[in-house]
């Protein structure tokens, strides 16, 4: 491979697999069907709005920018959209003033924007005006509206998808937040729950992630990649995107760095390390400060365990999902009162709060604080040589379940009593 072509597919692969940013185009955007239709279905009905809600990282956002993109492959051209990321302190006001500034209407001879006719204190009544006076179809989507730390700002904006509803305005409001529930994003407003339509985003499916590499593949003159290691990608990725966009990204890069278009599973094992050392620097930091232990490892083996627990739909597990994990990773059978209190501190500052808990004393379910972090402890575990490629089974082509330890032959240094 001569220097421009090696050159010009390092350019392409950094384009096409985009951890760091969400997806902007159809022709990149994978899976998501049944939510994307049911998104589009809403904009088509006045009077109806949405919100789509899941957990950080499973591709909200990358949803929301590829819709214009999905209307306009449709033939529908008619629509004109905006959008906004809120921020902490980000009032009712300056977000409607973020999105009206992007909308233009023509009075008379001249053209303006539309938040000038927006008055200075808006309500909802205020806003359904603005946007008859602009008299055009638009979609809205106002994301990371889990940031909004005000609770009138939330109010208020559960007021407006009301009252654009009531007045059937032919404005789509489509709004994303990280959230379990409805109630978590917009608090309880019952009167709004028959006018917004809940669009739950799970983590994607092994069969859609695979789908992302395909895609990214097919822009890539040529590249291919061994069916294993493709496998592999998806299955380490435990139904987030964003881990399946970097380990493609780097498996790529490290093929065509040494002159193939063909990537192979020692190519994702190169991609692992450079991923673990130089790309997830963060959560490097949130790792050790987890498992520090200057007296003995025992914490590694637990956090591990954790990250490759049995979990429900939204990733909670209980204490007792960690023991066949645990017995896998140390060869020893542990009862849960054995490691329950590295799991208490796990949820403690000192540990850097890396889990969360809920329920009852007796019942208390965890999970881990930030998504991302979960498959990164699995890939730190291979980069360092504790668990093995060849030692983690694999889920079934539609599963979104973690992959699993089976049988493991090294000696981990415990300091926890069975």
């Amino acid at each position: 491979m001569d220097d421009q072509r090696k050159y010009r597919l390092m350019a392409l692969i950094n384009e096409t697999f985009t951890p760091g940013s969400p997806i902007d185009s159809k022709d990149l955007f994978a899976g998501r069907m049944r939510q994307r239709d049911k998104l589009i279905n809403t904009i088509f009905q006045k009077g109806e709005h949405a919100i789509l809600y899941g957990e950080r990282g499973v591709g909200k956002t990358s949803l929301a920018n590829t819709l214009f993109d999905f209307l306009v492959f449709m033939g529908e051209f008619k629509y004109y959209r905006a959008k906004t990321n809120c921020s902490s302190d980000m009032s009712f006001e300056e977000i409607w003033a973020s999105i009206f500034k992007q909308f233009v209407f023509t009075n008379g001879d001249e053209s303006e924007t539309v938040d000038k006719v927006l008055p200075e204190n808006p309500n909802s009544e205020n806003i359904r005006e603005t946007f008859q006076i602009f008299g055009e179809r638009s979609i809205v989507i106002i994301d990371e509206l889990d940031k909004v730390e005000d609770e009138e700002v939330i109010r208020r904006l559960s007021d407006t998808v009301k009252t654009l509803s009531d007045n059937r305005i032919g404005t789509t409001l489509i709004l994303v937040g990280v959230g379990d529930s409805i109630d978590q994003l917009l608090g309880e407003h019952p009167s709004i729950e028959r006018n917004i339509i809940q669009v739950h985003m799970k983590r994607m499916a092994k069969s859609e992630l695979l789908e992302i590499i395909d895609k990214g593949l097919s822009k890539l003159e040529g590249l291919t990649i061994d069916i294993d290691a493709k496998e592999r990608i998806t299955d380490y990725s435990q139904g987030l995107p964003y881990y399946t966009h970097l380990l493609a990204r780097e498996s790529a890069l490290h093929a065509v760095t040494n002159g193939r278009t063909h990537m192979t599973k020692a190519d994702l094992e190169e991609a692992i390390r450079e991923a673990v050392d130089n790309q997830l620097e963060s959560h490097l930091t949130a790792y050790n400060k987890a498992v520090y232990a200057p007296r003995g490892k025992n914490f590694k083996p637990v956090l591990l365990a954790c990250a490759l627990a049995q979990k429900n739909d939204q990733q909670w597990f209980f204490p007792r999902d960690v023991m066949e994990p645990l017995r896998l990773i140390t060869s020893t059978n542990y009862d849960v009162p054995a490691f329950v209190r590295h799991l208490k501190l796990f949820c403690e500052e000192s540990r850097g709060c890396i889990l969360e808990r809920r329920g009852p004393p007796r019942k208390l379910q965890y999970r881990f604080k930030k998504p991302l972090v979960e498959p990164y402890i699995v890939l730190r575990g291979l980069a360092d040589g504790l668990i093995k490629e060849a030692q983690l089974s694999r889920p079934s082509p539609s599963s979104t379940v973690p992959v699993q330890l089976s049988l493991l032959s090294f000696d981990v240094d415990l300091e926890i009593k069975p």
